[in-house]
């Protein structure tokens, strides 16, 4: 491993948890959330079963497993209360996050996120950059010498080939050693089924956002530039902007909807937006998957005489530090928020001893400026 140590379109509940499990990992969570706090009584037994509609034995059986954990202390003839075990209990244990090297920008957010959280519970982060992909040998010999509470894990995004390939191996591996993970910004997918335990940002909803705002300006010819087809998160994102035109009575034109090549960056979204002006009706606002993309077709559209947003409205995602000067509208993504969840689960997991899979999506905000505006003139098409 070649790594430098410095430290759905919608998620939904997963399918075939048991009425037990259901009631300890909410539990579980509440606390880890400080919502029920140390000392805290948990309700009796009969406003468990009004709550989460089961048994009594049920509710008798998901108490006994968390106070069996530490979680929570059963006093007999009076009940049961929440542990004081968030540090004690997971004191001097690390967080291993593995981050590639090539993403190392969100990569520095989402870690300020973990090791917030970490401290909390009285871990310390063990961060690496990779370069590579770790072998199983690398693998196994950091998780023997460290000896984590849980692994985050943010994948490569390219090359595209490689990606689910390379990190479904890197699953196989964790599962095998059945070492709790968390996979964040961008899950490894297949067929649009996500697998195992994953916090990312919700790019659907907010590109679903940005396509609602664009029509309630006017805007009838609205298309989008994408990355590559196949990747989960380009996916998400392309997904909100396909599905909220037909919510808006608008026709989803194929021609107005590109994806880039496999160029450098510096011309990704150049030749579609050209293409898109050539023809006898060309959208009049493109929503681009990535500031980058958005700032090539704002450089793109200038060198053909068309101005943002005068005659083209033009959105990104990111919010990358060059958006706010220029102008840029865009969408800013939790990626703390991302790490200090992606922490409250691996803390879940160890407290359960659940294998149920925990799959979230956090929402973004969208940020409107000023290359987004109404259009002068634009025909219902």
């Amino acid at each position: 491993m070649d790594s430098e140590k410095t430290n759905p379109r919608k998620a939904g509940k997963q399918m075939g948890n048991s009425p037990r499990q259901e009631v300890i990992q909410t539990l579980a969570r509440e606390i880890s959330a400080g919502m029920l706090p140390v000392g805290q009584r948990l309700p009796t037994e009969q406003q468990l079963l009004r709550r989460f509609r089961v048994s009594r034995g049920t509710v008798r059986s998901a108490l006994r497993e968390l106070a069996e954990s530490g979680v929570v202390e059963h006093r007999p003839g009076i009940g049961c209360f929440v542990g004081n075990v968030s540090v004690s209990k997971f004191s001097g244990r690390t967080v291993m996050f593995l981050q590639h090297a090539e993403a190392a920008l969100f990569g520095t957010q989402i870690a300020v996120g973990i090791e917030t959280k970490a401290v909390e519970y009285g871990c310390s982060l063990s961060c690496h950059w990779l370069r590579d992909l770790p072998t199983t040998e690398q693998l196994s010999s950091l998780l023997k010498t460290e000896r984590p509470l849980g692994v985050i894990y943010a994948p490569q995004s390219r090359p595209i080939e490689d990606y689910y390939r390379n990190g479904n191996q890197l699953l196989d591996f964790l599962e095998a050693c059945n070492v709790p993970y968390v996979v964040v910004d961008s899950p490894i997918a297949c067929n649009g089924i996500i697998r195992g335990n994953f916090v990312g940002s919700d790019g659907y909803s907010a590109t679903r956002q940005i396509a609602a705002r664009l029509f309630e300006l006017g805007h009838r010819r609205i298309g989008s530039i994408r990355t590559f087809p196949g990747v989960y998160s380009a996916d998400h994102r392309f997904g909100g902007v396909i599905d909220q035109l037909p919510a808006d009575r608008q026709v989803v034109r194929p021609e107005w909807h590109r994806a880039i090549d496999d160029v450098p960056l510096t011309e990704q979204g150049r030749r579609q937006i050209r293409e898109m002006m050539a023809l006898p009706e060309p959208p009049g606002a493109v929503i681009c998957c990535h500031d980058e993309i958005a700032l090539n077709v704002i450089d793109e559209l200038g060198k053909l005489g068309r101005r943002v947003p005068e005659d083209v409205s033009i959105s990104g995602f990111d919010d990358n530090y060059f958006s706010t000067p220029l102008g840029i509208s865009t969408v800013r993504q939790p990626f703390s928020n991302v790490g200090s969840r992606a922490v409250e689960i691996l803390v879940e997991l160890n407290r359960s001893g659940s294998r149920t899979k925990r799959q979230e999506f956090i929402p973004c905000e969208v940020i409107f400026r000023k290359s987004v505006a109404s259009p002068r003139l634009e025909q219902e098409v």
